[in-house]
């Protein structure tokens, strides 16, 4: 299947995925196409092209951007949505395109020259699914709000402790050893200091579980 195939065909299915949308800014047949946003040397932002038969209809053009699929040898072999939310944008008639956006004269396969015109992305509408219209640079905004975490506030500790869980983190695997060097400093554990600490029986020693239980 030849590339224009496959965009004519998208372009079908792209169209589906708006109708709820159209039906609820009563459009029967609104102006719709599939576009790629793509960036350009010198230009800010995201620009789109648009060819002049497309703006001499003197109407408002709906847009949804995809991007290409290729396979190694550079082949258009599908093509996908760019957004995984399905953005609706729309071009707002201008009558004065021509004057006001760069133009590009390329020779078609017929042999003829035909005109574009390089749009920047900004100055696009974007459609909520209620059917409201926000401007690019809102709909940029939001977009990178929804995809920042929270980090303005510290986070809660899971304990009020300094000390981390000793029963979980440094488990004690030796069995318990009673004698006469259990009440010295030099058997002191970890896991026996921080149930003083504490004031929980955590140790592996009984009779320490005990005195704390005691309290």
């Amino acid at each position: 299947m030849s590339t224009n195939s496959i965009r004519r065909e998208k372009e079908k299915n792209f169209y589906v995925q708006h109708m709820e949308t159209f039906k609820k800014l009563g459009l029967a047949d609104p102006m719709f196409t599939i576009k790629t946003a793509f960036f350009q040397k010198g230009r800010y932002g995201r620009n789109v092209l648009f060819f002049e038969w497309e703006l001499k209809k003197g109407e408002d053009i709906y847009i949804e951007f995809y991007d290409n699929v290729t396979d190694g040898n550079g082949k258009v072999i599908d093509i996908v949505p760019m957004n995984e939310n399905r953005q609706l944008f729309k071009y707002k008639y201008n009558p004065y395109f021509f004057e006001e956006y760069e133009q590009k004269e390329s020779m078609g396969s017929d042999g003829k020259p035909y005109f574009s015109y390089t749009v920047p992305a900004n100055e696009l509408l974007a459609i909520t699914p209620s059917g409201d219209e926000i401007s690019y640079a809102l709909y940029e905004k939001r977009k990178e709000e929804e995809g920042k975490v929270d980090d303005s506030l510290p986070k809660l500790q899971s304990s009020l402790s300094i000390f981390p869980d000793f029963e979980k983190q440094y488990p004690d695997t030796r069995s318990e050893v009673v004698s006469e060097e259990d009440d010295s400093l030099n058997a002191c554990t970890i896991k026996d200091l921080a149930a003083i600490l504490w004031k929980k029986p955590v140790s592996n020693k009984k009779w320490l579980n005990d005195l704390i239980s005691n309290l």
